[in-house]
């Protein structure tokens, strides 16, 4: 249902196959035109119609992510692609695109989707994808041998760069360490509390300060004798030897009230992810030391590069860091087994991923 003479899919049709580009134009296209569908009365809620009319918009994203995997030099010269096909479906909510193998007796397994593909919220999703447990129990018999995989793993890399990607990092090990991000089960927050009776000198600043350690503050308030929050009247500031401050420029109306302030903090260095890394990376002679910001740690490789962790105790989640954004699950771990094996049982008790 696409009339190839119009100008702006011609352009689409005959430009680079750069996928990011191409979605973005033809998901725009699509919006347009779908706009204008719906707002005849014979179209709205005709449900087939609509999904065909999308679905066309989608082939030709299809193909030119088609035209993308044979132009690139490792996958189009690779025999992976002899055995893959792709396929458009409806989806509850638009279209997908399904990447298909196909093997030796003509049996077809899904690999992995684009899910809205052409919606704002388009990403991947695995279906016959390796997992952590695959590599780490070093499982055989994936139906991709040895020699397709460097073009597996290319083409994830392009739908990455194309700002496709998985949204859990448990669904494979095809996705890229650098900025892996997931809930971890935090230990019960500490409350730290400290009181200051305001001075009457108008020249003295009014500063709370009260001790918390390696702890990493969550949240934090200021009130009066009444109960009024005065907080956002003054700036917090935590030292490098752990005292957490509260300062503000005194003000007349504060003059002999006593502040409380209150502190919720966790311990950082205390999580079991954590600890459990430390000790499998000193097992391999690798040092594991801490950042200049709480919450950050370094694992110094012997590749000599560094890979990262930033712990965010307020949303309880933890990120992985890794110079090189390319670089997947599976490759990290082919080099280092320790860190799937850290990563597989600290994802098994992860949570929001």
């Amino acid at each position: 249902m696409l009339n190839f003479k119009q100008p702006q899919l011609r352009d689409v049709i005959e430009a680079p196959a750069d996928i990011e580009q191409v979605r973005t134009d033809l998901a725009r296209l699509y919006q347009q035109k779908r706009q204008l569908y719906t707002d005849k009365a014979h179209w709205v809620h005709n449900d087939d119609a609509l999904f065909e009319f999308g679905a066309s918009y989608t082939r030709l994203f299809m193909d030119k992510l088609w035209e993308a995997f044979n132009d690139d030099e490792l996958i189009g010269d690779s025999a992976l692609l002899d055995h893959l096909w792709l396929q458009v479906v409806q989806q509850e909510h638009g279209t997908a695109v399904n990447v298909n193998y196909a093997d030796e007796s003509g049996d077809n397994y899904l690999l992995f989707s684009i899910d809205q593909a052409l919606h704002m919220q388009a990403h991947l999703t695995a279906h016959e994808l390796p997992v952590l447990a695959d590599i780490n129990n070093e499982a055989q018999g994936y139906m991709i041998n040895e020699k397709m995989f460097p073009a597996l793993l290319q083409m994830i890399k392009l739908l990455y760069v194309a700002d496709l990607h998985f949204l859990s990092p448990k669904e494979t090990v095809l996705q890229p360490v650098n900025n892996l991000h997931f809930g971890v089960k935090f230990p019960d927050a500490k409350i730290f509390t400290a009181t200051l009776k305001v001075s009457n000198n108008v020249a003295t600043p009014v500063k709370i300060n009260v001790e918390i350690g390696h702890y990493d503050v969550r949240s934090f308030n200021v009130v009066d004798e009444t109960g009024n929050d005065v907080t956002t009247i003054g700036k917090p500031h935590v030292s490098a030897g752990g005292t957490f401050s509260w300062e503000a420029q005194h003000l007349p109306e504060l003059t002999n009230q006593t502040l409380t302030l209150t502190v919720e903090a966790v311990a950082i260095d205390t999580l079991p992810c954590l600890d459990n890394l430390f000790v499998i990376a000193s097992g391999n002679n690798i040092l594991m030391r801490t950042g200049a910001q709480v919450g950050s740690f370094q694992l110094e490789l012997p590749n000599e590069q560094e890979l990262g962790i930033t712990v965010d105790s307020q949303d309880e989640t933890l990120t992985l860091h890794y110079p090189d954004a390319d670089t997947q699950i599976y490759e990290l771990s082919k080099t280092y087994p320790f860190f799937g094996k850290w990563l597989e049982e600290t994802l098994k008790t992860a949570v929001n991923v």
